[in-house]
């Protein structure tokens, strides 16, 4: 039961983690699209909170981590509970 709800909690935050990923990529996406020569007309020598930093790189790598350990976790934990299993399954003798 502790399992289940080890993998049950594992698999909303990966859900969580990937809407957030998915997030993150889209704003970083349309950063460097407005940064291209051409696009868009860029910041008149200010920094822009458009222009991409490295930052912004490094916020796509946490959550990319943050999605690995989720993974990782997970698989274990069903790795766990094959194994239970296997070294003790439930008796199937009847009480008479």
């Amino acid at each position: 039961r502790v399992i289940n709800v080890g993998v049950t909690l594992n698999l909303i935050g990966l859900f969580a983690s990937l809407l957030g990923a998915q997030y993150i990529v889209g704003t970083l996406v349309a950063k460097a699209m407005q940064n291209v020569v051409g696009f868009g007309a860029g910041s008149m020598g200010g920094i822009s909170s458009q222009v991409l930093q490295p930052l912004d790189v490094l916020v796509v790598q946490a959550n990319t981590n943050i999605l690995l350990s989720h993974f990782i976790s997970l698989a274990c934990l069903l790795w766990l509970t094959r194994t239970v299993d296997v070294l003790d399954p439930p008796s199937l003798d009847d009480d008479e």
